[in-house]
């Protein structure tokens, strides 16, 4: 979730970023997604997914990524404190 974090604000920020990585670690948020399916942060999850994907086709407005990027990011800081 973390990595998804960092990979939307450099998206945001319109840094280069590796096609290979962008395309790996969202196929690696989708597998986990896949797992978890009926669980709200899967759908967190599969969203942020189709962000990244649709981000290497078209141009997202900056808003969108800060918005996804504190939505999953929470999340994430939230696994890490969890039990």
């Amino acid at each position: 979730d973390l990595l998804a974090t960092a990979l939307l604000l450099a998206t945001a920020f319109e840094l280069d970023i590796p096609l290979d990585m962008l395309i790996f670690i969202s196929a690696a948020l989708f597998l986990k997604a896949v797992v978890f399916l009926f669980d709200i942060g899967s759908a967190i999850d599969i969203g942020v997914v189709v962000l990244l994907i649709l981000s290497i086709f078209i141009n997202i407005p900056q808003l969108i990524f800060f918005i996804a990027a504190l939505l999953i990011g929470v999340k994430g800081i939230m696994s890490l404190f969890a039990k």
